[in-house]
């Protein structure tokens, strides 16, 4: 085996890592999105209520908080999930429109988990737009699976290059 060859598996290998993290990550959350349409509901009480801001190398960002609590089965549960696969925002306003439509004392409803009523979401299901993350590690699979076929085919590449001479 090559030193070429050798670093297309260590890079494949890599890629393939990240793949896998993507794919665990963005995969339970994209779970319990898909879950949580089916759970109960419970009326919550919202106890807070804000918007935190920050910088980082995109940009300014902001995202809602929102804290509240409910009662099942004779217990009280706190939580601060609005939705799973819940971004930062890059504009205020969108931010903003999810503090306002929860806000400080006011009431709402949360869907819990049957099996652990301590999970719980304001909104359940997957989030507008959220389905194209989906895309990002089906990407990093192909990418990676194209990568390995080249790199366990050389006769392949040196047809290319053979081509490419005449």
């Amino acid at each position: 085996m090559s030193s070429d060859t050798k670093g297309r598996f260590v890079g494949i290998i890599g890629l393939g890592t990240l793949a896998v993290w993507l794919t665990l990550s963005l995969g339970a959350e994209f779970y319990w999105s898909l879950i949580s349409r089916h759970w109960p509901v419970v009326p919550v009480h919202v106890t807070s209520s804000a918007v935190v801001t920050g910088v980082s190398t995109v940009g300014h960002w902001w995202s809602p908080e929102v804290e509240y609590e409910y009662r099942f089965a004779g217990r009280t549960y706190r939580s601060s999930t609005v939705r799973f696969l819940m971004p930062v925002f890059y504009g205020e306003d969108d931010a903003r429109s999810i503090e306002s439509a929860y806000p400080h004392d006011g009431t709402a409803k949360a869907a819990y988990d049957p099996d652990d009523p301590s999970r719980s979401v304001l909104e359940p299901g997957v989030p507008r737009g959220m389905w194209k993350r989906a895309l990002i590690p089906v990407f990093f699979w192909i990418l990676t699976t194209y990568l390995y076929y080249e790199a366990t085919h050389p006769e392949r590449r040196a047809l290319m290059v053979q081509r490419a001479e005449s």
